[in-house]
């Protein structure tokens, strides 16, 4: 909550201001360099907090850094969670991930995640207060900026940082529940701090409220594709989507109250009857990849899109980090036995390790987009197939980098650029979709089926299922295939850790980490034996269903108080 503008240190400056999800802020001494209109500064030891408030370019310099802190990506976004349930395992604990897996999270050992790029958490307490403290600066200082000739940027930058906080809320919400509600501007001169925490549904209704002040400033979108990245109508109708899904679920309504679903489904459609989006890629591996590398495509509705030409550790890396060792790359992420047994047969039945032919060849003839989504023995990745297997050139016993191995004996493929060639150049471009019409598809399909109104949920769930090229559902046990269709459609998304815990199953999602034993059984390593084993033992503890508090924001305001299971 505490937190003051920090100095521009810097002999001289190009600030690029027009694309704003790659934008790196020069008030925290970095320089951005990224997109097509340049603003060059003339050489000083430091731009006054003043300053930001005459320049109108110098204030989208301000927000720009709004978004680079608010709009959370790959690992703090979707991998970490995923390797906090039965997708994913976190091969280097980059987010601490084993702290919550293992059950040894306490208010005590929540680290620092600031600054964002190089955190090793994901509580993300304290760094998203120091963002909302940004945007309640923004609001303060906003009215002096001079409007001549920029009356309509300015009116733009007031709805995305009314977004940007309802999104920072958000973030706060799905970890913490209820969190105090700060809307002033802390100085170095305040020492005491009294917010309690407001409810679940005072906060969510805060957030509403901010979202609803951004829809009335937003345009549905922009003319020029420079400013692709900027928050829209769309992207605002999206977070009330997410948001008023998670209102609606079982931990959040737990007298199934019908009105909330009703929200729900009403939030979800009005996102579909804007009309700017549409599915995107076709039931081939690289197809439906396409949607997370194609720059805002037709189906991405909001996104963050990292350069190829400025070096930001862990995000425009992210085609390494995700390939195994025998690529050159580090196995981050591996991909657990569950999630690979999670996807269906072709004919939209189960896979079972009990039907022979299906143990015997355990990858053939699956859901299409396990094909986009995981690399398995045997797939083809990069000229040559995978070679999982032990002694392999991606397994555990590699001649090369064996320490980079996946220990499940499987990797990440969605959202991988294949034909990026990361040995040459480390760090490439790459988006993160925060929002795609198709999860607008599955909220409004859940919610759709919770009411009872099969047809409208059958519609949407089986536009998608048609476009992965897999037989439509049916009504029966409904609400269950829908979240099995989340579960595949969304995985690795960061979508299961809270789907999960607002179903009130949480606990399902915590069992032992599972891979795969794959042993040669010719000399031409074509045939293999498949065991399944516990590559990790994992601790459920009932707190776990929320994140700890930090200790020390505590102690600097005894009127917070700690979530349940954590003393």
């Amino acid at each position: 909550m505490k937190g003051i503008i920090k100095r521009v240190m810097t002999t001289k400056v190009k600030i690029k201001f027009n694309c704003v999800v790659i934008a790196s802020m020069v008030l925290i001494g970095a320089s951005l360099n990224s997109c097509s209109k340049v603003l060059d500064l003339t050489p000083q030891d430091a731009i006054s907090e003043d300053a930001v408030w005459t320049d109108p370019a110098l204030t989208q310099v301000f927000v720009n850094q709004i978004y680079r802190e608010s709009v959370l990506t790959f690992k703090d976004a979707g991998y970490s969670w995923g390797a906090q349930t039965d997708e994913l395992y976190s091969n280097f604990n980059w987010c601490n991930e084993n702290e919550y897996v293992l059950g040894q999270a306490t208010p005590d050992n929540q680290s620092s995640s600031f600054p964002l790029n190089y955190s090793s958490t994901i509580n993300f307490w304290s760094t998203l207060y120091s963002t909302i403290q940004k945007t309640n600066i923004f609001f303060q200082n906003i009215e002096k900026v001079d409007t001549t000739g920029a009356a309509a940027d300015i009116s733009n930058m007031k709805g995305e940082v009314h977004f940007l906080r309802a999104l920072c809320y958000f973030e706060l919400l799905k970890r913490f529940g209820g969190v105090p509600l700060i809307t002033k501007v802390y100085t170095s001169a305040d020492k005491t701090f009294t917010e309690a925490r407001a409810s679940w549904d005072e906060t969510r209704d805060y957030i509403l409220s901010e979202i609803t002040a951004a829809i009335a400033l937003l345009p549905k979108a922009y003319a020029s594709s420079s400013d692709n990245g900027k928050a829209t109508i769309g992207a605002c109708l999206a977070l009330k989507s997410r948001l008023l899904l998670y209102a609606a679920s079982p931990a959040y309504n737990p007298t199934n109250d019908r009105s909330r679903w009703q929200a729900a489904a009403d939030a979800a459609k009005a996102v579909i009857d804007l009309g700017q989006y549409a599915l995107y890629g076709e039931a081939s591996d690289q197809s439906l990849n396409k949607v997370f590398l194609d720059p805002f495509n037709s189906e991405v509705i909001f996104a963050r899109v990292f350069s190829g030409t400025s070096f930001e550790d862990r995000y425009n890396t992210v085609f390494r980090d995700l390939s195994p060792n025998g690529y050159n790359g580090y196995s981050a992420y591996n991909v657990l036995e569950q999630m690979v047994e999670a996807f269906q047969m072709k004919d939209g039945t189960a896979f079972s390790w009990q039907i022979p032919a299906e143990a015997k060849d355990p990858y053939a003839n699956r859901d299409p987009r396990f094909y986009a989504d995981v690399l398995y023995n045997g797939a083809p990745y990069k000229n040559r197939t995978a070679q999982f297997y032990t002694g392999g050139l991606d397994s555990k016993t590699s001649s090369l980098s064996p320490w980079n191995a996946s220990k499940t004996g499987y990797t990440i493929r969605k959202m991988i650029d294949e034909s990026y060639d990361f040995n040459n150049q480390e760090y490439s471009k790459c988006q993160w979709v925060v929002f795609r019409l198709a999860e607008i598809y599955l909220n409004y399909a859940e919610a759709s089926a919770e009411l009872g109104n099969t047809a409208d949920a059958l519609k949407y769930v089986n536009l998608i299922r048609k476009r992965a090229d897999m037989p439509d559902l049916t009504a029966a046990n409904l609400v269950d295939k829908i979240r099995q269709e989340r579960r595949i459609e969304l995985c690795f998304e960061g979508h299961r850790y809270f789907d999960l815990r607002r179903w009130n199953l949480a606990e399902t999602g915590a069992g032992d980490a599972l891979g795969i034993q794959i042993t040669p059984t010719s000399a031409a390593n074509t045939s293999f034996t498949y065991k399944t084993q516990v590559i990790e033992d994992r601790v459920w503890k009932p707190a776990l269903t929320l994140y700890p508090i930090p200790r020390s924001e505590i102690q600097k305001n005894p009127n917070i108080k700690q979530n349940p299971g954590y003393k």
